[in-house]
């Protein structure tokens, strides 16, 4: 067994790769064998002490995976040994021994059993980001006919957010930096695309809406763009924000917007936990997903997936700025 500490704040260069010895099981916990593990920005973050939670070292990493059942705790009676589960990111950075890992002992309240015909590298990839665009997408009910408007859209959240507003019904505007991407985002399912270092994001989204403006907004990027994102949203529309990509330490991160661009306007920040506390919107969600994932609807878009013992340069393309959907790293 083995499993992934970081003992000094830094970059992707102080992962280490360490033997690990796992305790025993308390009685409401479960042992997963892993074979593929999510990577979320928070984990570079948390490896920078640039998250809302700092370390404490040696510093196990991870929240998010999928593996088998190797051992059950004397109180756990929903899963058996060899179940393929699915180990939820509802507990923040760190679930547990820590995702990153062979095997974890994780409570048996963080586990779903994995949705059927998603291949594990898949699997790894899916929750985090579905969750979160889920959680978006339902705060403000989304309906046939809106229009959402997506920052930063070809993010692991914001493909899902593609996928999910349009299978919701939405007319959907998803944006990245550069033209060169629009065409993915297109064919994604976005039905229109603006690269905001080259086309003015307000400008082009009245165009697009005959001066209406998006019913909702979610954005991730933060900084000078926020504003433009609270222009291009219609009186009486909401404006969700997720991330600050702006600022590389979300605990310095801060809002300026013009105080007027507020009229008739809500500005929010969400996180994911507002969903995953909720039983009834959590158990919603689930059911959804699994639903959606049958009907082909809702897919986990992969960026790249890397074997665990290159979990460095995993890391590094983490925080490349050209990603497409998620990172994921395979065990054994």
């Amino acid at each position: 067994m083995q499993h992934i500490l970081f003992s000094k704040l830094g970059g992707p260069e102080v992962l280490e790769t360490v033997p690990l010895e796992l305790p025993p099981l308390a009685p409401d916990e479960v042992r997963v064998k892993i074979s593929a593990i999510g990577l979320n920005r928070f984990d570079a973050m948390f490896r920078r002490d640039h998250y809302v939670v700092s370390p404490v070292f040696p510093s196990p990493m991870g929240s998010e995976a999928v593996g088998v059942v190797a051992d059950v705790g004397a109180a756990v009676h929903d899963y058996g040994v060899g179940e393929r589960v699915t180990i939820l990111p509802i507990v923040s950075p760190i679930v547990g021994t820590g995702t990153y890992a062979t095997h974890a002992n994780v409570p048996a309240s963080v586990l779903i059993r994995s949705i059927d015909g998603t291949s594990d590298a898949e699997e790894a990839g899916f929750w985090m980001a579905s969750l979160q665009a889920y959680n978006m997408l339902t705060k403000h009910p989304v309906e046939a006919g809106d229009i959402v408007l997506l920052t930063a859209a070809t993010s692991a959240v914001g493909t899902a957010l593609i996928q999910i507003a349009r299978d919701f019904g939405a007319t959907v505007i998803a944006t990245s930096r550069r033209g060169d991407r629009a065409r993915q985002l297109l064919a994604l399912g976005a039905n229109y695309a603006i690269a905001t270092d080259e086309e003015d994001l307000a400008d082009r989204v009245r165009v697009i809406t005959d001066g209406r403006g998006a019913s909702l907004a979610c954005d991730t990027v933060g900084g000078p763009l926020l504003e433009k994102v609270v222009l291009s949203v219609a009186e009486g529309g909401h404006i969700l924000t997720y991330g600050a990509q702006t600022s590389p330490d979300i605990k310095a991160a801060r809002v300026d917007v013009q105080l007027v661009a507020l009229d008739r306007r809500t500005l929010t920040f969400v996180d994911l936990f507002e969903l995953t506390d909720v039983p009834d919107r959590f158990a919603a969600a689930k059911a959804y997903f699994r639903d959606a994932v049958a009907r082909g609807a809702l897919k986990p878009v992969i960026d790249r997936v890397f074997p665990f013992d290159e979990i460095v340069e995993a890391h590094r393309h983490l925080e490349a700025a050209s990603l497409f959907g998620k990172v994921v790293v395979t065990v054994g």
